[in-house]
């Protein structure tokens, strides 16, 4: 079963922005990622040339570790989602999150992952929605498994409570380049 994470994006334990919502030129990102079979792989996932990085601190660990391709991202922001969009890859790059996001005294957000071009705008969690997600979210945190299958069995997959469920009326697709 795939996962939902919550990035919550006011409190500063995350690193989303503009970063996120336009992308970054490809170019910019792949002289900071050592790993040869990585950069390959996010050449693969981004054939446009394009990518969309986020990024989370190193105590962020144990949460980080439990995700992976095709789970659920959410931005949150003062009681809305802000964003949705699906993990292509992760990985833990310091140089790159100084590069995009500044050197941090907390620390930097070298926990990163990469996903779809994200849906922003900015949906209430309202009284309906309680049974599939919090009210409120802090740092980064997975949903509480119980919630992910309540979406499931009442949208039957995570692409449908994107659309349906959060309003996000326009195509996303978790297993498809778009």
């Amino acid at each position: 079963m795939a996962n939902v994470f919550i990035c919550a994006v006011d409190d500063g334990a995350a690193a989303f922005g503009r970063e996120l919502e336009t992308g970054c030129a490809l170019e910019t990102v792949l002289p900071f990622i050592p790993d040869e079979r990585q950069k390959e792989a996010l050449r693969r996932l981004c054939p446009d040339g394009r990518c969309y990085p986020w990024g989370v601190r190193g105590d962020s660990l144990p949460v980080w570790t439990l995700m992976a391709p095709d789970d659920l991202v959410l931005g949150y922001r003062n009681g809305s989602i802000v964003c949705a969009s699906t993990v292509l890859m992760k990985g833990r790059y310091p140089s790159l999150a100084g590069r995009l996001w500044g050197v941090r005294p907390e620390g930097p957000f070298e926990l990163m992952g990469f996903v779809r071009k994200p849906h922003v705008g900015e949906v209430p969690i309202v009284e309906q929605m309680l049974g599939y997600l919090d009210r409120e979210f802090s740092g980064f945190t997975r949903l509480d498994p119980a919630k992910c299958e309540n979406i499931l069995r009442a949208f039957g997959s995570l692409d449908v409570f994107v659309r349906l469920g959060l309003r996000y009326d326009f195509p996303f697709n978790f297993r498809h380049s778009e």
